[in-house]
């Protein structure tokens, strides 16, 4: 057979494939039809995404079946030819690139099977099985999951017998690593997929193989412009591509394509905090006090005006000691609605035009959450929050946390020391933004200990931030 590239036109025949995990009961196995023409490391990646694997260890293609061992023939034992990336290929002179082999030059009607193994330390061995041709339909994708059954073992699980010992683990209460179990499953599969070793979307994977080989378009000239990118397509291009997969399903799970529009007598129902504050200090501006405080009296109007008297213990006249007024002050600064001006507040030109106008007061603070930070984790942190809270899954804020962290860590974000980042850390590039939310009442719970019950019109603000 004729090597051709990968990147050529598609040949005008397919090969169907089985692939099955080696040792797996009941059988983890996937039935493609797919390209003879794609290079084995274009054939890796079709694998990736068909299994559900997330590309983040070691793998090789070989002929030999790695825990059969070879008969002599007339005195001879053949040597299995073994193909890897090229970064591995120093570490052994006998093997081959697999950037240079097509599926169809390795697996063909005469030869036995390929297999695939990934992650050489849990050592997933993927038995590739030729089951026959059929001609290639006009249009037809280069790969293309037909059918299939259970998902991909969890990373890091041990192998096919520790991951049967996992499963087994998890399906007794009474077994005594059972609880601590759920937790390293819980953050191992993360917050975008939950854990079901029966699941497997077919649908969501040809999607997937679909992008493996659809071709950029040129960027117009307005794409070149620097922030063109969409907010969530900018977060899913940073993510690791095995991450990425399970990030894109959860967006579309999270209905950002539903409706990010405002009633307005939600608009202004939500916005009171801020409106109450700008209308407040109004056109001619609000004169500090001389330590640069709000006056007393407009503290205690503030929190009589928003109903917070009630849950706060003290006489509510300093701002100082006053926490909601002067979170209210310092968020609506952040946000960019008011500013200080030689001892006095005054509204930006942005508020001004917009103290009658509380769907667009809306709509300003849901850009302003989505844009306005001061480090670029406190960004990626807030956009991962608005993600939940589009979502709507999440009651509890540690829930909420679990999932931010999560994310940052799929984006690269580490201590200084290379360490993945504590709840605490997490807790602190996202006080700005909860303090907005809790502003709007898309949280109930200041202080984090009940669960937040979130409904529409909160989530609507999160699409409305994230299309920002």
């Amino acid at each position: 057979m004729t090597i051709r590239a990968a990147d050529e036109e598609p040949g005008s025949m397919l090969l169907q494939l089985r692939v099955s995990i080696v040792g797996s009961e009941p059988a983890i196995w996937r039935f493609l039809e797919i390209d003879p023409f794609l290079t084995l490391d274009r054939v890796h990646e079709v694998l990736q995404t068909a299994v559900g694997w997330r590309d983040s260890h070691l793998h090789s293609f070989t002929d030999t079946d790695p825990y059969v061992r070879l008969r002599p023939v007339n005195g001879h034992v053949r040597e299995p030819r073994r193909w890897v990336p090229l970064d591995l290929l120093e570490d052994n002179d006998d093997d081959l690139p697999e950037t240079d082999w097509t599926l169809g030059q390795v697996l063909t009607p005469e030869s036995d099977p390929l297999f695939y193994e990934y992650d050489f330390g849990d050592g997933w061995i993927h038995r590739l099985e030729l089951t026959g041709t059929l001609p290639r339909p006009t249009n037809a994708p280069r790969a293309r999951l037909v059918d299939g059954a259970r998902r991909a073992p969890l990373e890091d699980s041990g192998g096919i017998y520790g991951y049967h010992d996992l499963l087994d683990a998890l399906a007794d209460p009474g077994h005594e690593k059972h609880t601590d179990l759920q937790a390293w499953v819980a953050w191992t599969a993360g917050p975008w997929q939950e854990f079901d070793p029966e699941q497997l979307d077919i649908n969501a994977v040809n999607k997937e193989l679909a992008l493996l080989f659809t071709a950029p378009t040129a960027p117009t000239a307005t794409e070149h412009r620097p922030g063109s990118e969409s907010l969530t397509q900018e977060l899913t291009n940073r993510m690791p591509p095995g991450l990425r997969r399970e990030f894109r399903s959860y967006l579309h799970a999270a209905g950002l394509d539903g409706p990010a529009t405002v009633e307005a007598d939600v608009a202004a129902a939500m916005t009171v905090p801020y409106l109450w504050l700008t209308r407040r200090i109004g056109s001619e501006g609000l004169s500090l006090t001389a330590a640069g405080w709000l006056p007393p009296a407009v503290v205690r109007e503030a929190m009589t005006e928003l109903n917070w008297a009630k849950d706060w213990i003290g006489k509510a006249n300093r701002e100082d000691q006053t926490l909601p007024v002067l979170q209210l002050r310092e968020s609506a600064q952040r946000l960019g609605l008011i500013r200080k001006v030689k001892g006095r507040l005054v509204l930006t030109s942005a508020a001004k035009q917009l103290l009658d106008d509380p769907e667009g007061l809306w709509l300003f603070l849901a850009r302003a959450v989505a844009h306005r930070h001061r480090h670029d984790s406190e960004r990626d942190a807030t956009l991962l929050l608005l993600l939940e809270v589009a979502a709507g899954k999440r009651t509890s804020w540690a829930d909420y946390l679990d999932a931010v962290s999560f994310g940052l860590g799929a984006l690269g974000w580490r201590t200084r020391a290379g360490a993945e980042l504590e709840p605490n850390t997490v807790q602190a590039l996202l006080v700005d933004s909860r303090e907005v939310l809790l502003n709007l009442g898309i949280f109930d719970d200041r202080f984090g200990l009940e669960a937040n019950t979130l409904k529409a019109p909160g989530q609507a603000f999160a699409r409305a931030a994230l299309h920002a």
